[in-house]
């Protein structure tokens, strides 16, 4: 007999990004609280009567847990369905998923919460590279309007493209100079080599950000599908190296080495803004990197 509801011990919504742990379902990147949940104990014969006398509510609560019922995927905490750029995934998108990660669901833990995340992603653009180019072009425009503080609530066809990106790309250059700026008179003052290298490592990452959104305007007008693959690969190249220096960029800053800029209001308004950015930068290149990764 089927069994109504199947209970999996992992999430694919689940992000741990250095200590922060954060919620994905529908890319929210919500604060979340992790709670021990004994979902093995309810996988044996869960009804969804059962399972709904676990659920929180509270938008913080988290289990790691997921439950497939009438053929949707559900959060065990707080009862929202999963969805991944704006689409529910359904169960048979799931066990596809997990199919396609391990040999089966017993195998699946939190800590390959990440990877399922990505498949799923992929399978719900259908890895093919029109949609790839449209997902590159919403989500580039989403977080230059984010990053740039502009007045724009939803993005629809006649939101602005290329004057909204131009401003992205200005407000880059602009905290380029600044870091340039800042790093030089650092290392002529003698100040913490981990604020130096904190300054430089900022510097390059709006560099390879400016390098990231000029691939994706010329993105735009490519029809030729060889020139096509050649340049998603530089682009999937620079969400890496983008990636990466994220990381660094946030454990240095929280490792608390960097020191000696107490006094520079200035300074430290940067590094607090660029802690608020970084789950966003690390949620959308990483996006981009499983995204092309899976249909290269």
């Amino acid at each position: 007999m089927e069994k109504e509801v199947t209970i999996y011990n992992f999430c694919p919504c689940f992000k741990d990004f250095e200590g922060e742990l954060i919620c994905l379902n529908d890319d929210s990147l919500c604060d979340i609280e992790h709670s021990i949940f004994a979902a093995d104990i309810l996988n044996q014969d869960a009804s969804i009567n059962l399972v709904k006398q676990f659920e929180v509510g509270d938008g913080r609560t988290c289990y790691t847990s997921i439950y497939t019922y009438n053929g949707c995927v559900y959060c065990s905490s707080q009862g929202f369905k999963i969805r991944i750029h704006k689409e529910d995934i359904t169960d048979d998108m799931l066990l596809q998923a997990i199919r396609l990660y391990a040999l089966g669901p017993s195998q699946i833990t939190v800590d390959c919460a990440s990877c399922i995340y990505g498949i799923l992603l992929a399978l719900v653009l259908s890895q093919d590279k029109a949609s790839i180019k449209r997902y590159l072009d919403k989500f580039s425009l989403e977080v230059a309007i984010k990053f740039t503080e502009l007045e724009l609530d939803e993005i629809d066809e006649a939101t602005p493209y290329f004057e909204t990106i131009q401003a992205y790309l200005v407000k880059l250059l602009e905290d380029q100079y600044y870091w340039q700026d800042v790093n030089q008179k650092l290392v002529e003052n003698g100040e913490p080599e981990a604020l130096v290298e904190l300054t430089s490592k900022m510097e390059l990452l709006d560099r390879l950000q400016f390098l990231f959104y000029s691939q994706v305007l010329n993105l735009r007008s490519i029809e030729n599908s060889r020139i096509l693959v050649r340049m998603l690969s530089h682009i999937l190249r620079t969400s890496r190296n983008i990636l990466g220096l994220n990381e660094e960029i946030h454990s240095l800053i929280a490792s608390d080495k960097i020191g000696g800029h107490k006094e520079d209001e200035t300074l430290i308004s940067k590094i607090e803004d660029y802690m608020e950015k970084s789950r966003t930068l690390d949620h959308f290149f990483g996006n981009i990197a499983d995204i092309m990764k899976s249909s290269s």
